[in-house]
């Protein structure tokens, strides 16, 4: 609330549009309410029963988008628009609320008692820590819209917008299914120990590896096309800003697995100091390159700042304090997907370039040829490896109706 006076002076040619700083404060409304309560659905996550958080979340998800869409085109009301999307956020708040007091009505009773001082101490101890986290990456992933609006302009923030409208997409599904997990390995951290925890993570770590470079050579040879195709050619970055994007993607992704088991393990206090650094180095890059790159020296501030950073430190502490094992099989491994990912989308890029067409014929091929050929590199390196094999051998077990556990 406090920016919403600043808007002009965060935009240099802030838009011409009514009441844009109540559009601002909706925003802030929604985030604000979007935490009334979240320490019950907190409860659920933590037992492991994560998709009813999902299912109210996407049935409410599905609703709100079907109201707006018929709000939108009756009463062309952007206001109306925010105002239902204020609405689902408190109603789904509301609905877990509920479903949580139903299903643990003895944690209210419990709350008479209090906490011992020694586990108050903790909680206080790792809140303190996961509040810099929280604050490094909001000055990280949401810095980078008002460093572009600043020294570029609101025009390639909008432009921007379409391209983080995909990548959030993508961290939203994926997110969902690293955040699944997080209680169950908060559960094998709590009762097993680091030996059976270990081929836990290289088995999560081994899919996420998978998972986002085949996504991040997608995104490098379909990003355009594909906008292209929804709004126009007008609307496109050039291929080098795209790598960059899809770089960030890469390397944000690349995290998933430490940072699900930082999580689940509670290591926060020991790289506490980490998210400073990261935002201080991520600023100055971002400011120093901004003036002579533009919106690329922007995404490379946030690459330097992940790879100064996070790419060494987090690994280091989940390794030492959590899996107590050596982090350097970690980091071949990345350094062997990381090379598979930049080969394949070589390959795979020099493949579609050559491809005669245009429009959505030609993007239905090109998605055909990402689909194989992105596929293969990994394929063909990772099929003897133990990770690899435990997949297969779980995929083929649900066929068969044999369930085998993580």
């Amino acid at each position: 609330m406090a920016l919403a006076p600043f808007l002009p002076i965060l935009i240099h040619d802030l838009p011409d549009i009514s009441h844009i700083r109540l559009i601002y404060l909706l925003f802030v409304l929604n985030t604000v309410l979007s935490y009334f309560g979240i320490y019950k659905q907190s409860l659920i996550i933590a037992d492991q029963r994560r998709y009813i958080v999902s299912v109210c979340s996407f049935t409410l998800n599905i609703l709100l988008h079907i109201i707006q869409a018929l709000t939108l085109w009756i009463t062309r009301s952007y206001f109306v628009y925010l105002g239902l999307q204020i609405g689902k956020t408190l109603l789904e708040n509301l609905i877990l609320f509920y479903i949580a007091n139903r299903l643990y009505p003895h944690v209210n009773a419990a709350r008479a008692k209090g906490l011992n001082p020694e586990t108050k101490s903790k909680i206080i101890k790792n809140t303190k820590a996961m509040i810099t986290h929280k604050i490094g990456a909001v000055v990280i992933f949401g810095t980078d819209n008002l460093l572009i609006a600043y020294f570029v302009g609101a025009a390639a923030v909008g432009l921007y917008s379409n391209y983080t409208m995909i990548t959030s997409g993508l961290n939203g599904i994926y997110g969902q299914l690293f955040g699944s997990l997080t209680a169950s390995v908060g559960n094998l951290g709590a009762v097993s120990d680091s030996n059976k925890a270990l081929p836990v993570f290289k088995r999560i770590n081994f899919a996420g590896s998978w998972l986002y470079g085949f996504s991040t050579v997608c995104l490098v040879v379909l990003f355009n096309p594909f906008i292209a195709l929804w709004v126009g050619k007008e609307y496109l970055f050039n291929q080098g800003i795209v790598i960059l994007i899809a770089l960030n993607f890469y390397v944000t992704g690349m995290r998933q697995a430490a940072l699900t088991f930082r999580d689940a393990y509670s290591l926060y206090w020991y790289d506490r100091h980490k998210p400073v650094v990261e935002s201080i180095v991520n600023l100055a890059v971002s400011m120093v390159l901004a003036v002579p790159l533009g919106v690329a020296g922007i995404f490379i501030g946030t690459f330097v700042s992940t790879m100064a950073t996070c790419f060494w430190i987090e690994p280091l502490v989940l390794f030492q304090y959590g899996l107590k094992a050596s982090p350097w099989p970690y980091f071949k491994d990345y350094a062997v997907n990381s090379l598979i990912t930049l080969l394949t989308a070589l390959i795979v890029w020099s493949i579609c370039a050559a491809l005669p067409g245009s429009g959505l014929p030609s993007f239905t091929v090109k998605t055909a040829v990402c689909a194989v050929a992105g596929n293969l590199g990994y394929l063909l390196v990772y099929r003897r490896r133990e990770e690899f094999r435990y997949f297969v051998e779980l995929l083929v077990s649900q066929f068969v109706r044999k369930g085998k556990p993580l």
